[in-house]
């Protein structure tokens, strides 16, 4: 599956928002959650919307002095424990020593170079943003086999054993319990039920009325129990996230 990663920008300047989300939207990997025109909205997006990487011009008009300068990376390091990536789009280079030393990946100037953002972003990728594929190991006496988390869609509990549901439609068994498995899997996998974990990139749809989720391109229906309503309601609030509202 293709990773997507959220962005937002915080910028005043229409045209630096269109360039930034047309070559963004062209790459394939990255989707705007927001964009703002100051630094209060720019806050509260943020916060909202939890993105990986900011494009900041930090001339935007601020809360406390006339520019943003550094004062919403400063702002947000009270309310998050893990700050988003950044990347300063702006006309001068006069903020460039204090961007280093507020951690910023890039610095671009404006007029912005779609070539110049498109290396930024690549590098981005491969150093800050990939994460390595997790395989699993189900041992059975000599016999070893490899299959990649990704193509998991949810695992079905089936007394102590537990079955791997794939994406290609294949069930690959387990001899180990479902919360052996919740220990050890990453984090987007939640339990939902006490005979389901799922995927969280596999779902397509929540219905609480029905208390199931649907899982992507199959007619599986998985139910969650009130015991893990609280799961449900953050794969929900994560998935809503990186969604962009239609109505």
């Amino acid at each position: 599956m293709i990773m997507e990663y959220p962005f937002v920008i915080v910028d005043h300047d229409p045209k630096t928002q269109e360039t930034i989300q047309l070559l963004l939207e062209s790459m394939g990997k990255f989707i705007c959650v927001g964009v703002a025109r100051t630094e209060t909205r720019g806050l509260d997006l943020i916060l909202e919307r939890t993105p990986d990487l900011v494009f900041l011009e930090v001339e935007t008009p601020g809360m406390i002095t006339e520019n943003t300068q550094y004062n919403l990376i400063s702002e947000l390091s009270k309310y998050l424990k893990k700050l988003p990536k950044f990347i300063v789009v702006t006309k001068t280079a006069n903020y460039a020593i204090e961007g280093i030393r507020n951690g910023v990946l890039d610095y671009l100037l404006k007029p912005l170079d779609p070539n110049l953002l498109r290396r930024s972003l690549l590098r981005l990728q491969n150093h800050h943003f990939e994460q390595p594929e997790t395989t699993l190991c189900f041992k059975s006496y000599g016999d070893y086999k490899f299959i990649n988390s990704d193509e998991v869609m949810y695992l079905k509990a089936d007394n102590n054993t537990t079955d791997f549901v794939m994406a290609n439609g294949s069930t690959v068994g387990a001899y180990k319990s479902l919360k052996y498995f919740q220990q050890s899997l990453p984090n987007h996998f939640v339990r939902i039920h006490k005979s389901y974990i799922v995927n969280t990139n596999y779902i397509s749809r929540i219905h609480f009325g029905k208390s199931k989720c649907v899982i992507k391109n199959s007619n599986s229906y998985i139910p969650f129990s009130k015991s893990y309503r609280d799961n449900v309601e953050f794969i929900k609030d994560n998935l809503f996230k990186r969604s962009v509202i239609m109505a």
